[in-house]
Parts: C-alpha cells; structure tokens; sequence
C-alpha cells in the first residue's frame, strides 16, 4: 500500500483535523501536521455567522502560515462590505449563485463570473443585490489592519 500524506504543514478546520494523520515539529517549535486527501461535502456544513450583519460563511482550508483560505461566503440580500478597503494578498471570487455587486464600479458578479482583487488594490463597498453565494480565496493574509466592521477579530481571517 503507498503512503498519501502531506508535507508538514499548518492547515486549519474542521476537514483538515480529520485528514490528520500525524504531527510533526516544525523548524521554530510549532507542530506541524501530516495530512492525507480531504473530501468535503460542502452541503453537509454549517453557515456561520461573521459579526457584520448578513453574512455567514463555511471554511474549506486554511493555511495558518501564510494565512491563506478558501471559504464559502453567503451575503443576504441588501448586505455587503459598507466600505472601500484592500486587502494584503490577493482575493479571487467566483460567484455561485446570486448577484453581487461592487457599487462604484458597477461590477456585478453573477452565477458563474470569477473575480480577481489585486493585492493592493482598493475596492468596494459592496451589495448584494439578491442573496448570494461567493467561492472567496485568498492567497495569504486577508487585510493588512482589521476592518472596522468586524466585531471579532477571527472575522477578519
């Protein structure tokens, strides 16, 4: 039988925590784990609330490291981000359902658009102009200082 495991790595969620096989020390004393091949049933987990009213989300992975991620985002109707920002690292967005858009733009995400926000590049706010759903990565830390619309720091990960 062969072996399917990961490099060490530092990989956060619920996913990630079942797919560990074993832990291992990383080079400054952390531990590190080893990971084998995760499936997630997207369907099967739980929206969770963000402290900004209307949006809730479901974490796919997250690189404690980099502090890169992948998550589900779900915007009610009539919510959105209430302000321009950036973000330290870029952002990618393909829109699964709904109509999201960016207000000084005009950009509209709809079923099946793909969004890319340089790192650096300011943007927003935003509405969703019907409940909508977003498949949001980013590439390493989402904002280089909190947003003000988040009451809980974890939200801003």
């Amino acid at each position: 039988m062969t072996t399917n495991y990961s490099a060490p790595a530092a990989y956060s969620g619920e996913a990630a925590e079942r797919a560990r096989v074993a832990d291992v020390p990383g080079a400054d004393g952390a531990t590190l784990g080893r990971y084998q091949e995760i499936l997630l049933q997207t369907n099967d987990l739980d929206w969770v609330d963000k402290t900004l009213a209307g949006l809730s989300h479901k974490l796919l992975w997250r690189d404690e490291e980099t502090g890169g991620s992948i998550a589900l985002v779900r915007f009610e109707k009539g919510s959105g981000i209430p302000s321009r920002h950036t973000h330290a690292s870029n952002q990618f967005m393909y829109c699964v359902s709904g109509r999201y858009t960016y207000v000084p733009t005009d950009i509209t995400l709809t079923a099946g658009a793909f969004y890319w926000n340089p790192k650096g590049s300011a943007h927003g706010p935003t509405v969703a102009q019907e409940e909508s759903v977003l498949l949001e990565i980013y590439d390493g830390p989402h904002y280089p200082t909190e947003p003000d619309w988040y009451s809980d720091p974890e939200d801003a990960r």
